[in-house]
């Protein structure tokens, strides 16, 4: 609602209600005003709702702190609080909880802990508590379990020595809180633009204003023409405009998985040329796709997926496609009708290997949020409207 544009289209909003009580009896500055005011408002209030769906994500980091926690104090065993641990408390953890704050392990059973939130690397890493082998890095120490990460194996014991802003993620979060904001390209030309439409219509009402001086004209009837002049050079449907455009953008990008946190970079965005990640390329989403596999003595590529096949089947000619559904291209494409395709006896060795040799467990507990939150999406209604 402040914004540099919109503080100009609230000037000359005011302008118009203070023409209107100038000359009363022509109502078209009351009506602009009007109007000027509640797109303005409404504009805010469009780019608010798309702030704070990332404000939204953004909050959703509070998840990875547990909301309870088993720790020894003064001797005793105890459940309290995982935002009330201090340093100096021996610190419980099992697996498939997330750890509530830094601790170094002292005692561990098979455990093991997941970094990727916090580096980016998928694979679990064995917690091990020989003081000798540490590394002086402390990141590099397999002795050591950060806030923000999770256990997913085994259990353990240790000391926590950092909580709050403290710890490892709490830095990176104050790091990215403390980041100079650079204005956009898109930003710094629409605040060019409006200092050159706010002089050019500030001069011009004033220009008129000063000839209807020289003519003589009526105080009040010269002084509503020189504000009409200023309002009339003002672009009412830029902010609007803009604003919808930008959020539409985002919009389909969160389609796509991209958050916007600033409706002005998308156009930023477009002159991205190279987006650069690390080795893992698991920054995102942290899951692993099979690249190849290698079984009776070949390797086979497993990088051609059914989404490949679906961009050919929109880019093949309609003579090629013809009458068959996408479903029955694959199929054609992939050689493997049912009715007579014969699979690799390898191959279904090696899929009866990984399923021996998998264990899996699901550990999940939702809160009574997410069981009413997940209830009424099903159902298709609000949340309020669930009893008990």
């Amino acid at each position: 609602m402040t914004g540099f544009f919109s503080l100009l289209l609230w000037f000359g909003s005011l302008l118009c209600f203070i023409g209107y009580a100038l000359d009363p009896l022509d109502p078209h500055n009351l009506y602009l005003g009007i109007v000027l005011a509640v797109v303005t408002f409404a504009t805010g209030c469009f780019s608010y709702a798309q702030t704070s769906k990332s404000a939204n994500m953004m909050a959703q980091f509070e998840n990875f702190i547990p909301q309870k926690s088993n720790v020894v104090r003064d001797g005793q065993a105890q459940e309290i609080e995982a935002k009330k641990i201090v340093p100096g408390d021996i610190v419980k953890i099992v697996g498939g909880e997330n750890i509530p704050c830094d601790v170094v392990i002292f005692k561990a059973s098979d455990m093991k802990v997941n970094n990727a939130s916090l580096t980016g690397e998928s694979e679990d890493i064995v917690i091990d508590t020989d003081i000798a082998k540490q590394p002086k890095n402390i990141f590099e120490a397999k002795n050591v379990a950060f806030f923000g990460t999770s256990c997913t194996a085994g259990k353990g014991e240790g000391m926590c020595f950092k909580i709050g802003d403290s710890t490892v993620i709490g830095q990176i979060a104050n790091l990215a809180n403390s980041a100079e904001a650079t204005q956009t390209p898109l930003s710094i030309e629409i605040e060019r633009f409006i200092l050159i439409i706010s002089a050019v219509a500030m001069a011009l009402g004033v220009l008129f204003f000063i000839f209807g001086v020289a003519y003589n004209y009526p105080f009040i009837t010269n002084l509503v023409f020189a504000i009409g002049i200023i309002v009339a050079n003002v672009p009412e449907g830029l902010l609007a405009t803009v604003t919808v455009s930008l959020a539409l953008t985002a919009k389909r990008m969160a389609e796509k998985m991209v958050l916007v946190k600033n409706l002005e970079s998308v156009e930023t965005l477009g002159s991205t040329s190279c987006i650069c990640s690390d080795k893992t390329g698991t920054l995102t989403q942290n899951r692993m796709t099979v690249s190849n596999m290698f079984y009776s003595g070949e390797s086979t590529d497993c990088s051609i997926n059914l989404d490949s096949y679906k961009i050919d089947y929109e880019k093949a000619d309609e003579k090629e496609k013809g009458s068959i559904s996408v479903p029955q291209y694959i199929t054609n494409r992939l050689n493997c009708d049912p009715s007579n395709a014969e699979i690799d006896e390898n191959f279904k060795t090696l899929v009866h290997t990984i399923v021996l040799g998998t264990y899996t467990t699901f550990q999940y507990g939702p809160s009574e949020d997410e069981c009413k939150t997940l209830k009424a999406k099903k159902m298709g209604v609000p949340v309020a409207n669930l009893e008990g």
